[in-house]
């Protein structure tokens, strides 16, 4: 009964996550249409994006308010080992994504068209110029927060670390479906299948390392880097 009970609370939070962004992005989207601001998709973005990645502290928190899950967030100078975990953490991811994208390249995949990449077509430098910072201190720590902190959190105490990673991951993948979709992406194609598969194998990585370190803040800035390293190569391309 414990284990459906969790089960069951991973949904209803991986849902409170769904639901949260898609209602703040067209609430958003209808606030920007009747100030003339329609079809602006960057503001969209800029604004609605933080927001709905905003909500996920405040699920997060107020889950916690009603029923408490260990989470282990130190507030100190990262030791040695834990500053090895940030470095290993991110090589590792990144040859894992360039392995999985060279296997969907090697089937026909194509490259997939998600929120961010679609709403920098009209302001390319301000959206990617954001996002390296944004990653950091919003995305990494708000997605962590609520996936490996209190969902894998949760999880664990009925499922044990192992497979409360893979639920995690699983759901972590699924909670970026609707970002391939409002970017216009078909979502019924190899390139959204691998795209999510990266993103499934990144929480993979980052619940198992979250285990290992007992160091949210730790998954936080891996998650953080990953991307800011990323936009940070986007932005290089295109200067």
């Amino acid at each position: 009964m414990s284990q459906i009970r969790a089960f069951l609370v991973a949904i209803g939070l991986l849902g409170a996550a769904a639901v949260s962004t898609q209602g703040i992005i067209e609430g958003f989207k209808l606030l920007q249409a009747a100030l003339g601001y329609g079809d602006n998709l960057t503001i969209t973005y800029i604004v609605g994006g933080a927001l709905a990645t905003f909500s996920y502290i405040v699920i997060a928190i107020t889950y916690l308010h009603y029923r408490p899950v260990a989470i282990h967030a130190p507030l100190r100078r990262p030791t040695l080992r834990e500053v090895g975990w940030v470095v290993g953490g991110i090589v590792v991811a990144f040859g894992v994504a360039i392995l999985i994208e060279a296997i969907g390249a090697v089937l026909g995949a194509e490259g997939a068209t998600n929120f961010a990449t679609a709403a920098a077509v009209g302001n390319p430098m301000l959206v990617y110029g954001l996002l390296l910072v944004g990653n950091i201190v919003l995305i990494g720590p708000a997605e962590e927060l609520l996936f490996r902190g209190v969902i894998q959190g949760r999880l664990r105490e009925s499922f044990g670390p192992a497979l409360a990673i893979g639920i995690t991951s699983l759901g972590f993948a699924i909670s970026h479906v609707p970002s391939y979709w409002i970017g216009g992406s078909d979502l019924f194609t190899l390139g959204v299948l691998f795209a999510l598969l990266g993103i499934a194998a990144g929480g993979l990585i980052l619940g198992t390392i979250y285990e290992r370190t007992q160091n949210l803040i730790v998954v936080a800035l891996i998650h953080g880097l990953i991307n800011a390293v990323g936009v940070g190569i986007t932005l290089v391309m295109l200067l």
